[in-house]
């Protein structure tokens, strides 16, 4: 039997850094469709300056859901722009069915940040997201 050991880094998913006008943020990216899925279930904390981003390969109305989720925290959806065109703040939610959140106007991420007050709002830009 081979049994093979891999560094715990291996487990990881790749990070990329967010910058905003007053912030910068160390952000998991989920690029496949297990991985959004996925999101940041089971996880019992988040600093506040880390989160996860959700890498969409187009634009549209996408659409989250809390599932299994252990923590609230705030979800910014951006455009093909890098611009914030909706923010939501959301609480755990572990009963089914379980609903789905979006917003109004169509993005290409959707970025999940801490539970914290976030100098983020419609209209502003993100900076790292041309590096995808």
């Amino acid at each position: 039997m081979l049994l093979a050991f891999l560094p715990l880094e291996s487990f990881a998913g790749r990070y990329i850094e967010l910058k905003t006008a007053t912030a910068t943020y160390r952000v998991e990216l989920a690029q496949t469709p297990a991985a959004r899925r996925r999101g940041l279930m089971m996880r019992n904390h988040l600093d506040r300056s880390s989160g996860m981003l959700l890498v969409y390969q187009q634009v549209d109305d996408h659409r989250i859901w809390m599932k299994n989720m252990l923590i609230p925290i705030r979800v910014y959806w951006i455009d093909s722009d890098a611009r914030v065109v909706g923010t939501r703040r959301l609480e755990p939610w572990l009963e089914a069915p379980c609903p789905v959140y979006s917003v109004a106007g169509s993005s290409l991420y959707v970025l999940e940040l801490s539970d914290h007050e976030h100098d983020l709002k419609p209209g502003d830009r993100i900076e790292g997201l041309s590096d995808l």
